[in-house]
């Protein structure tokens, strides 16, 4: 099942979801927007950029990471991500910028659809567990 924003905050008020800090314009019909706080740049035109929030999901919730439409209409590309169920930290995203314009810090940049799982898991514990700020591939 997908999450409106009114479901994410309901979550947050119980406790179970951490996204921190928040306003109330991020919380959008179907999930939320996240702001890129810093970005690096790593190539011609490939940037890793780290989200202002910090995430901390329960076992039972996860969410793709997709771009808003008005910078993809700007040349900017932002691959499907996936935020595991009790996920821990800011996010790094990995862009490619087609376009002219400077990625947008500050600026609401990614959109975040959380799904419920149909059962708790395992939470996530992996490599990039409590990331904070761009955190570069461990290979």
């Amino acid at each position: 099942m997908i999450l409106s924003g009114r479901d994410l905050q309901w979550y947050i008020r119980r406790g179970a979801l951490k996204i921190e800090p928040s306003t109330p314009e991020q919380f959008q019909q179907n999930g939320f927007d996240s702001v890129i706080e810093n970005a690096e740049l790593c190539g011609d035109k490939f940037y890793l950029a780290g989200t202002r929030e910090v995430f901390e999901l329960p076992d039972d919730l996860m969410a793709f990471v997709g771009l808003r439409s008005t910078w993809a209409r700007l040349g900017f590309s932002l691959p499907m991500t996936v935020v595991d169920a009790g996920f821990r930290g800011n996010l790094t995203l990995e862009i490619v910028n087609f376009g002219t314009q400077p990625v947008p810090l500050g600026q609401r940049f990614a959109h975040l659809v959380f799904a419920r799982l149909t059962g708790p898991s395992e939470p996530y514990r992996g490599k990039y567990d409590k990331q904070l700020g761009v955190t570069r591939a461990k290979i």
